[in-house]
């Protein structure tokens, strides 16, 4: 099941959401691994990666590597034990178990009076778990209602040319298409957005507001602060529920 699910884009069912540093997984056997995180992928030489976690600790692969690495994405969420080893310029030696890619994309403009760019960015239902910003990301956590036989289109969307980056509070739409995908049971991802577009000199914070259509059919919002000062001390999410598994994709 876990080369199965490899090859997935950005889905993971959760059974439960928190906000600690780190979550032990619900599983004494020693074959799994201690910890899991959202991390920003860094390719180093020689076809070779590190991963840096969301408060700006740096994590090096310990030897033997277990996993050979083909990330798609500058984001993922990994699976590892802490080791008692060390390595210059890095906080933690890790053994890695697992490693799922996260869809990473960049905010984009579509003006509102294009009607056909509008409509396919499409407008459909979509569940917000949570959304934070980690890493320099704005990392989403979401359900929908799929079949598995359309990939579904996930982006965030600004009424401005520019992003609205002079804005007070930038204000962005998460858009879902279901691509005409049938309804037939729910699912869960997560995408993380590069928030760099947003990084200014001289500017100390950042306030979005996240608007995006509910499953009621509602209009639902979050305002989240970025602060450009502040390291992140949370890195990860939950615990996972394993015995779920999905076979749609997202892009």
């Amino acid at each position: 099941m876990k080369d199965y699910l490899k090859h997935i884009l950005t889905l993971i069912i959760i059974g439960a959401l928190a906000v600690s540093f780190s979550s032990c997984l619900d599983d004494d056997n020693d074959d799994y691994a201690d910890w899991f995180d959202f991390v920003t992928i860094n390719e180093l030489e020689d076809g070779k990666y590190d991963f840096t976690l969301d408060n700006g600790d740096k994590l090096w692969i310990g030897s033997p590597q277990h996993i050979s690495l083909k990330p798609k994405y500058e984001r993922a969420i990994v699976y590892y034990s802490l080791l008692d080893e060390k390595k210059e310029g890095y906080d933690q030696v890790i053994k890695l178990y697992d490693f799922f890619d996260i869809l990473t994309k960049k905010p984009i403009y579509i003006a509102p009076e294009d009607v056909q760019k509008q409509d396919s960015i499409g407008y459909d239902k979509i569940k917000v778990y949570s959304i934070r910003e980690g890493g320099g990301y704005l990392n989403i956590s979401f359900g929908y209602n799929a079949a598995g036989k359309e990939a579904h289109m996930i982006n965030l969307v600004s009424a401005k040319e520019d992003l609205g980056v002079n804005d007070d509070v930038i204000k962005l739409e998460f858009r879902h298409n279901q691509k005409d995908d049938p309804a037939h049971y729910p699912a869960e991802g997560y995408v993380s957005f590069d928030l760099t577009p947003f990084v200014i000199d001289g500017r100390d914070k950042v306030e979005f507001e996240i608007s995006w259509t509910d499953f009621s059919g509602e209009t639902r919002s979050k305002k989240i602060e970025y602060d450009l000062k502040k390291t992140d001390t949370k890195a990860s999410v939950g615990k996972v529920n394993k015995n779920n598994d999905t076979n749609l994709n997202i892009y």
